[in-house]
């Protein structure tokens, strides 16, 4: 399932992430967002989410956003 299935506030895990050679990619890799990660999203504003992943906060744009799967 997609990014844009979890509803506000509800906690999911994340199953996979496809395209690890972007380099963008590379980068939500090397600020924590791996799979089997347990993550909750705060905010979804039009193009954008937050998500809350540990101790931190991260935000990303609906791009992105397309090339996770969550279970």
């Amino acid at each position: 399932m997609s990014m844009d299935t979890v509803r506000l506030g509800e906690e999911f895990t994340v199953k996979s992430i496809r395209e690890k050679e972007n380099p963008a990619i590379r980068r939500l890799y090397a600020m924590g967002l791996k799979e089997g990660m347990k993550v909750k999203l705060l905010l979804r504003n039009g193009r954008v989410y937050l998500l809350r992943l540990n101790n931190s906060r991260l935000i990303i744009d609906r791009d992105l956003a397309k090339h996770i799967e969550v279970a």
